[in-house]
């Protein structure tokens, strides 16, 4: 499994849809870093890349320069949804984005997350 630079990773991610005010600082935004962070092994890191950019390779030079499907650089982003509307995350690996329910708790983040990243090899949506 390949190594993956969490600081880097999280650098390097923009944030949008209901995330986009408070950024990095909103609190599911925090819990997913934890996650990813303390939670995760390896292994886990490698698949939820997977599971949004449908790779799990970081690029030799970092995530600044991490490319979407036209290979044109497209940074990781988190996106906030409403939890009614996307009880699970979901992925475009096209735009190497994730829709990050807005949930109550971490327990309840780390749970669907997980589900997700396991039971999903890549995800896609047409936009």
């Amino acid at each position: 499994m390949p190594t993956i630079d969490v600081d880097d990773w999280m650098a390097n991610t923009k944030y949008i849809g209901k995330y986009e005010s408070k950024r990095g600082s909103h609190q599911v935004c925090r819990w997913f870093w934890e996650i990813v962070r303390d939670d995760f092994d390896h292994e886990m890191r490698a698949r939820l890349l997977q599971f949004v950019t449908a790779t799990s390779g970081v690029p030799s030079r970092g995530f600044s320069v991490l490319q979407g499907n036209d290979g044109n650089i497209k940074k990781f982003a988190i996106n906030g949804v409403d939890p009614n509307t996307y009880p699970f995350p979901r992925a475009h690996t096209c735009f190497n984005r994730i829709d990050l329910p807005v949930y109550d708790s971490k327990k309840l983040l780390l749970e669907r997350l997980k589900i997700a990243v396991t039971t999903s090899a890549t995800g896609f949506d047409i936009e």
